[in-house]
């Protein structure tokens, strides 16, 4: 098993690169076997085709990236620490996989189904992630304790994906996906969202209204 898993994370490694360097349309089977000197029946034995690594690639990177999250929710000492470390992980992962999360496919009327997959995956893990968050800001009373945590969390990551899709939309015409003055600028945006979203969930002490 253990030599089945580094042989996976081999073929992952390989298809990320070729990801990378020539996008997913311009990627073969034939191809990401070669750069690893096996035969395409063997790279077929791990995986089905060619969307299905990709799929597998997108996993890794976001179960990588969001692991270190969830560990420092445990210790953090406030919801805006834990947003603004959160904001430095999702630019980070713009910039360096921006290719693998389709910013062209956005401009679209209708995104192909595996992109629509790709941001499924990365949705789910958001959710839970900033769930994890609100319950956090309940339990050192920076959150209204009635807050439901699964729900207000899930509203609000279609929110910031309506953001995404507007800000690829916006940029169709001239995106440069290196840009990072470009990136900041629609990262500010996600973080005066994010800044209003959570104070609208700030724990507020009942107002005494009795007459002195």
């Amino acid at each position: 098993m253990a030599e089945q898993d580094q042989k996976r994370t081999l073929i992952l490694e390989a298809a990320l690169k070729r990801f990378k360097r020539f996008g997913l349309s311009k990627t073969t089977m034939e191809e990401i076997a070669r750069d690893l000197e096996i035969s395409k029946g063997s790279l077929y034995y791990y995986f089905s085709d060619k969307e299905s690594i990709y799929v597998a690639v997108v996993e890794r990177i976001i179960a990588d990236c969001f692991i270190d999250m969830s560990v420092y929710v445990e210790t953090a000492q406030s919801t805006t620490d834990i947003m603004n470390r959160y904001l430095e992980l999702k630019e980070k992962m713009l910039l360096e996989y921006h290719f693998l999360f389709g910013v062209n496919e956005w401009i679209k009327d209708v995104p192909s189904s595996l992109m629509r997959q790709t941001i499924e995956l990365l949705q789910q893990v958001e959710v839970a992630f900033i769930a994890a968050t609100i319950r956090k800001g309940i339990c050192l009373q920076e959150l209204n304790e009635d807050t439901d945590a699964d729900l207000t969390a899930q509203l609000l990551v279609n929110v910031l994906f309506g953001l995404w899709v507007i800000w690829c939309k916006w940029q169709a015409s001239g995106f440069d996906p290196h840009d990072r003055d470009g990136l900041r600028c629609f990262m500010d945006r996600e973080k005066q969202v994010l800044t209003i979203f959570f104070n609208g969930l700030r724990y507020r002490p009942a107002i005494s209204h009795e007459r002195h």
